[in-house]
């Protein structure tokens, strides 16, 4: 295209529609009758594609979360170093990772770029598209690997082939460092894993494209409406674009580039100046008040910068496009045999709940008055339930059924001599932990695991730990007894009253705190013994104390 004597080459290109889909049986990711037209390895094997489109009725796939951290189990889970995330908050990442994922999806926005300049006709232009893939974690893992760790993400085979779980049937995502200008590297298109160096929506949005069959929209992905947003640019104006500039110049003219952002934020991160020769002197102070004959940089416009999710492009992270052809792919790559078995559930009504229990590697040398079990990265869990059988099968403990979301379930010392572990729990003793979960539907999961009980022992005056007392009053107390506590998170909490000289204890208070705070608890403890007691807290397992008297 040429403007004002200089060059500005776009490059657009629109291929012919992809050809009519067959119609199957939609089977909520399980073949009821397979249709004879419709051979194995092609689309619509297991579901029809393009009625889940045009209903938008939810298809689930199942999906595993990888951490790593140092030979030692120490370290922080983040791949790039920033920021300091230790391993027991890995299962609260995978879940918020995969919360905001498919929030992402069910914003999703209209494309930006659908202006007459990309060759968009007007009846060609798309609202925003209702994309019915969401995910479910199907597990998170954590290794203690310093290898891993010292691994590029370009180098995915290796983790898919000593990390990866039931490759045949759920996708697997490595957060692990991928040098260079990369953020994610996937194993194919279509493949069914991929890396990534940080925790962003956009890169694992943009990398599960990949893995699902759509390719970078900025060049030719073989769909018709994705159009192919970028540039070659005139940089030193003379007419042509055959011009090549060392480095640290911007190279060759030729080169194929995109916008990233809008330059015209008044942001002092964006940095309008250039210089394209690479000899240390400015040549443009301003890219957004170029001097003639120069054309416009093309960064300056929003017509220019490329919202889709397969682009490079900040705008990923907050306002990602689908376009319906990419939807379309995505759904007959899944519909095929080779995939539907990574597909949990097709529904509208009722999320799948997900089971998920661990024990961390490192658990029994944490100094937090407890040994506990992570429950965090269940979901869709309204309601949980643990159950622990001894290694003989004998039935040791169950919590009941409880209101979700599941968090943990921590075994703590007892707060008064001999300091026992409650409901018969040994150290050194090897038991199996059943976790059940539903949702509000009643549709159930669970996930069992065995452990070896290691032995807890610290302060238990002086706990360090997710709950912590700041207040009780009065003390000594008669017929009420307030108490003022912090949490770090979730979870069910109990509030006993524990006779110092041996007794009953007696449970003054329980609850589920739906988040983390400060909160003020007043106590009825009329019908509490005279003496020393002990003002015990309970969130989830773990347990605190400090010492009270009743008058």
């Amino acid at each position: 295209m040429f403007i004002g004597g200089s060059f500005l080459i776009l490059n657009v290109h629109h291929t012919l529609a992809q050809s009519s889909l067959y119609k199957g049986i939609q089977a909520c990711g399980v073949t009821e009758e397979t249709p004879s037209y419709a051979p194995e390895s092609e689309p619509n094997f297991c579901f029809d594609a393009e009625e889940i489109q045009e209903s938008c009725i939810k298809v689930w796939i199942r999906i595993n979360l990888h951490f790593f951290l140092d030979d030692n189990c120490e370290g922080t889970l983040d791949p790039l170093g920033i920021q300091n995330i230790p391993g027991d908050d890995a299962y609260e990442l995978a879940e918020d990772i995969i919360t905001r994922a498919n929030n992402a999806l069910e914003g999703n926005y209209v494309q930006w770029v659908q202006d007459t300049l990309w060759n968009i006709q007007p009846e060609d232009k798309q609202d925003a598209q209702c994309v019915p893939l969401r995910y479910v974690l199907s597990g998170v893992y954590v290794w203690c690997s310093d290898t891993a760790k010292n691994t590029s993400g370009f180098n995915y085979d290796f983790f898919q082939s000593n990390f990866g779980q039931n490759t045949n049937s759920e996708y697997n995502a490595y957060f692990v460092n991928v040098p260079g200008n990369a953020n994610g590297v996937a194993n194919g298109e279509p493949g069914n894993a991929f890396t990534a160096e940080n925790f962003g929506v956009g890169v694992f949005n943009h990398e599960m494209g990949h893995v699902l069959s759509i390719r970078h929209s900025f060049f030719d992905d073989g769909l018709d409406d994705t159009s192919e947003i970028g540039f070659r640019y005139d940089y030193n104006c003379d007419g042509d674009t055959d011009d090549n500039f060392p480095a640290p110049g911007v190279g060759s003219e030729l080169a194929w580039r995109q916008c990233w952002d809008i330059l015209t934020s008044t942001d002092p991160i964006y940095d309008r100046s250039l210089d394209y020769d690479g000899d240390s002197m400015t040549d443009y102070p301003d890219l957004c008040d170029m001097p003639e004959p120069c054309m416009p940089y093309p960064c300056c416009s929003w017509l220019y910068v490329n919202n889709n999710i397969m682009s490079y492009s900040r705008y990923t992270e907050c306002c990602a496009a689908y376009t319906a052809g990419q939807i379309t792919r995505i759904l007959e790559n899944l519909s095929t045999d080779t995939y539907c078995e990574y597909i949990e559930e097709i529904t509208d009504d009722c999320p799948p709940p997900m089971a998920n229990i661990h024990v961390l590697s490192n658990e029994g040398s944490l100094d937090d008055c407890s040994y506990c079990l992570y429950l965090t990265a269940s979901m869709h869990d309204d309601y949980y339930q643990v159950d622990f059988f001894k290694s003989s099968g004998a039935f040791l403990y169950s919590t009941g059924l409880l209101s979700g979301p599941a968090n943990r379930f921590c075994i703590s010392k007892a707060v008064i001599p001999p300091y026992g572990y409650p409901h018969g729990f040994q150290p050194g003793e090897t038991y199996r932990a059943v976790l059940k979960v539903e949702n509000y539907c009643g549709d159930g999961a669970e996930e069992e695991i065995t452990f070896t009980f290691e032995e807890v022992d610290c302060d238990t005056e002086d706990p360090v730990g997710r709950i912590t007392i700041t207040g009780k009053y009065p003390n000594p107390f008669s017929s009420t007894l307030q108490v003022d506590f912090t949490t770090e998170e979730a979870g069910h909490l109990e509030i006993w009253l524990v006779p110092a000289a041996g007794g009953p204890d007696v449970l003054t208070h329980a609850e589920y705190l739906a988040s983390p705070g400060t909160y003020q608890r007043p106590l009825s403890t009329g019908q509490i013994s005279t003496g020393t007691h002990y003002l015990a807290l309970c969130l989830d397992g773990e347990t605190i104390a400090e010492t009270v008297i009743k008058q």
